[in-house]
């Protein structure tokens, strides 16, 4: 189906209206012609005729009235007008139409002294004659003009063929399962148009940068990740070292319950990084994933972390929902948006809701305006500064749902707390409502 936003669909578009501008131009100049040659000439000849027969009744009384194939004329002399026609005789001097044998001729009535004259003139010899030499030469020009213009088209056409086989390889091209050296332009590549093959030459070229820039950036994130499991490594065992000691000091045993927390975050989030940084060509394998028992578990995992007594959670489970996908990735997605809706409620409830095709989670923390809502997906952004979390949290939600397919939605208001949704459109329901 082609595309209205399309070079072609644009094409066709300028044709089309070009032709029906010349269309109504035509047709407009055709009734101001025939307008013109009864209102003017037709007119100007009747009126031409009538001072030439007065010209010559008074040089001679007997001179007949015109009488010629398209003009009939009649003379009333002294009030006798029994050789004018019944449907003449009502009319007053001037132009008008009367009905004569079923015809509606031009009439031009005219006094001088005691006599009257009138002309009636059938236009329709007129009409036929300027249909045969007006109309017909007129729609033979706009049949070529259409011709033309079609000749036209197809020329343009051909020239912006080459664009638009660019534009609709470009579209069939499924930048999500194939890599960007995969683009094949060798169609193109051979085309005689030298504009069109600078733009080939430009998309290879701009094709190369990006793999390369994306290549790099995989590349950096794999390493480092990597990189960070050692020292992560070695604080974890440390941690471990540290907690058989039982004579810390409240303020010490919170600090070691920080560094533990903080520890696990990092991992998470390297295994978050791990996983964005996969090849395309290599997806993790899915699985059908029961959400409502992966919630109950990540409920009790980011609980334990959080240690904050005056939170408390509740879950509605209106459904049992299946999602297809890897069980890592709704780990990572859940977990975060847990993290992030314990982190900014200092005191309220945490409300997870599983419905047919979603899930979401809302807290009763601070809340965000509208201004805010445009940014929080933007990495390091905090809606309120000085609370927990890396700020990459539900950047990372973002990039996940962009990848899989999956809907994020947000609402929030300050003061009262926010609510983000996930729209799994795959997902299916299995089971009816769980308490």
């Amino acid at each position: 189906m082609m595309s209205k936003q399309g070079l072609q669909y644009k094409l066709i578009k300028a044709f089309l209206l070009q032709i029906l501008m010349i269309s109504i131009a035509t047709l407009m100049g055709v009734f101001a012609a025939a307008k013109i040659v009864e209102d003017v000439l037709v007119r100007e000849a009747l009126q031409g005729e009538a001072g030439h027969f007065w010209e010559r009744y008074r040089q001679n009384r007997n001179f007949p009235a015109p009488d010629t194939l398209n003009m009939s004329g009649y003379l009333a002399s002294n009030g006798d007008f029994s050789k004018v026609p019944g449907a003449l005789r009502p009319l007053q001097p001037g132009f008008g139409r009367a009905l004569i044998e079923g015809r509606q001729p031009i009439v031009y009535i005219e006094d001088n002294d005691d006599s009257r004259l009138y002309l009636v003139f059938d236009e329709q010899q007129v009409a036929a004659l300027s249909f045969y030499f007006g109309v017909v030469p007129l729609s033979l020009v706009l049949v070529l003009i259409y011709v033309f213009a079609w000749m036209s088209y197809r020329q343009s056409r051909d020239a912006i063929s080459p664009v638009i086989s660019l534009a609709h390889i470009v579209e069939s091209f499924d930048f999500k399962k194939q890599g960007l050296a995969e683009l094949d332009l060798s169609e193109l590549r051979q085309t005689t148009d030298s504009d069109v093959a600078k733009l080939v030459d430009a998309l290879d070229h701009f094709t190369e940068r990006l793999e390369l820039f994306i290549e790099r950036e995989r590349n950096f994130t794999r390493d480092a990740s990597h990189e960070l499991r050692t020292p992560l490594a070695v604080i974890k065992s440390s941690l471990a070292l540290l907690h058989k000691r039982s004579d810390y000091q409240p303020n010490e045993q919170r600090s070691l319950l920080t560094i533990e927390s903080t520890l696990r975050d990092m991992e998470g989030l390297i295994d978050t990084l791990l996983l964005l940084a996969r090849e395309e060509s290599s997806p993790l394998p899915e699985d059908d994933v029961l959400i409502n028992d992966l919630l109950s578990n990540l409920i009790e995992q980011v609980g334990r972390a959080v240690t904050n007594d005056k939170i408390s959670v509740e879950i509605e489970q209106n459904c049992l929902l299946s999602v297809p996908a890897a069980e890592k990735v709704l780990s990572i997605l859940l977990t975060n948006l847990l993290r992030n809706a314990f982190s900014y409620t200092q005191a309220g409830t945490v409300c997870i809701t599983i419905d047919e095709n979603r899930v979401t989670i809302a807290d009763t923390g601070i809340g965000m305006e509208q201004k805010q809502l445009k940014q929080v997906f933007e990495p390091f952004y905090r809606a309120q500064d000085g609370q927990n979390g890396h700020g990459l949290g539900l950047t990372i939600v973002k990039r996940l749902c962009n990848r899989f397919g999956w809907k994020l939605k947000i609402r929030s208001k300050p003061g009262e707390g926010t609510a983000i949704s996930v729209v799994f459109p795959k997902a299916r329901r299995v089971g009816g409502k769980r308490n």
